[in-house]
């Protein structure tokens, strides 16, 4: 699929190739309950267990592994294909005895950076594990909901933190170039593999547009819970608002704290807690009604999420700027004067639009929310009650309010960085 994508990298074909990638990120980006209404309208019966939990990330992350690495071969080895190229090699033979050995390493550390992030993943396990594919977090999540054994689930949640953050820290030591041209990359073309992206992608818009539609002729089911679906797509903005708010916020603190080198270690090597532990360790904080799970509940999004905004490019801007942030020491600038005149005008528009991207995620987050809230509290929640109950297409239909709320959100969160930027900056 990545050759598939270097097919379309000149002239005109850039366009195709920006729409495929959209594609084939989309069902990363997007909340995992898509994926899984999706799949699940797609495969009858579908296999509950290891084999559904495995199937559910692979249309999850094929995409995402895809772009990666044609943009790691367009890099680092766009002149070296050209150079085989116009030695007369072949294709095949360029592949093995070119391409696969010079990126084993990378092969290896993306695969290595797959893993971790399946390994980590509650969510999808939650819905599809079905009792035969019992994951460590749906173990951690088993043994506090359901025999309250804190210890064994601590100790659980310590030692799978601890593999994390070593293989996520091993991950993350493969270092990057970039090409200082378009070099040609017609030996390594393939056009089967923009065949594949397109038949992958068509998979899942079909089985969710194939499902609304039949959805569509059961509307009638919801005009009995109008009054509930009106204040559960306010719950599901209250929550998206709210986790963007909180990660703006975040991201700005890390930007304030930059640069400082046992710090950035930290977060390249850090992932997440474990969600089931983190969950239940707000719940016991404060009653579980009213209107304390939306405090709990963004907040442990905002936990959850954060460090996957830092992976998504914030990291880079800030290493980007950390020139400029060396002049302005040198030139005895306090850190305050840094942050708020160099750093906040040219990144506050980036934190907005990661932060919109965390608050999409809120609103289709069903699994931190059925742990954190004593009843559907968004739609996204009720969503899932549909799933769990087999009305998949009832269900499809109710998410594209999911759609309705993220978009809202993101343009907010998006909207009111921008604002902010004009008005603090100097």
């Amino acid at each position: 699929m990545s050759l598939g994508l270097l097919s379309l990298n000149e002239g005109p074909r850039k366009q195709g190739r920006f729409v495929l990638e959209i594609l084939c990120l989309l069902p990363n980006f997007l909340p995992p309950i898509f994926i899984l209404l999706s799949t699940l309208n797609i495969i009858e019966p579908f296999p509950m267990g290891v084999a559904g939990i495995v199937i559910v990330h692979t249309l999850m992350n094929f995409g995402l592994v895809a772009v990666l690495l044609a943009g790691i071969i367009e890099n680092k080895m766009g002149g070296m294909v050209e150079l085989a190229y116009v030695e007369g090699a072949s294709r095949r033979y360029f592949l093995w005895k070119g391409l696969f050995p010079t990126l084993r390493k990378d092969f290896w550390l993306l695969g290595l950076f797959i893993f971790v992030v399946c390994f980590g993943s509650f969510a999808v396990p939650l819905i599809v594990g079905g009792g035969k594919g019992t994951t460590v977090e749906v173990l951690i999540y088993e043994k506090i909901r359901l025999s309250s054994d804190w210890g064994d689930a601590v100790l659980l949640a310590f030692l799978q933190s601890t593999f994390i953050f070593a293989l996520s820290f091993i991950a993350s030591r493969g270092k990057g170039s970039h090409s200082t041209r378009v070099a040609n990359l017609s030996l390594i073309k393939s056009r089967s593999g923009v065949v594949v992206v397109a038949g992958l992608s068509f998979l899942y818009l079909f089985g969710y547009v194939q499902g609304f539609v039949s959805g569509l002729s059961m509307i009638s089911t919801f005009y009995e819970v109008q009054s509930a679906l009106f204040w559960n797509f306010l719950g599901s903005m209250a929550l998206g608002l709210s986790v963007g708010l909180l990660c703006y916020l975040g991201l700005l603190a890390i930007a304030y704290c930059w640069p400082k080198a046992w710090f950035e270690k930290f977060l390249n090597g850090y992932v997440a807690p474990s969600t089931s532990l983190a969950c239940f360790s707000l719940l016991i904080l404060t009653p579980n009604e009213s209107f304390y799970p939306f405090i709990k509940i963004p907040v442990a999004l905002t936990l959850l999420s954060l460090n996957s905004l830092f992976r998504m490019g914030w990291d880079s801007e800030l290493h980007a700027l950390q020139s400029q942030m060396t002049v302005a020491y040198a030139m005895g600038a306090s850190h305050k004067q840094i942050f708020k005149e160099i750093l906040f005008p040219q990144i506050s528009t980036r934190a907005g639009l990661l932060a919109g991207i965390a608050s999409v995620w809120a609103c289709g987050d069903f699994a931190v929310s059925r742990i954190l809230a004593h009843r559907d509290l968004s739609i996204a929640m009720m969503t899932e009650t549909l799933m769990s109950g087999y009305r998949l297409n009832q269900a499809i239909v109710l998410s594209s309010l999911i759609i309705l709320s993220g978009l809202l959100c993101f343009t907010a969160c998006v909207g009111g960085s921008r604002v902010l930027r004009r008005k603090f900056a100097p």
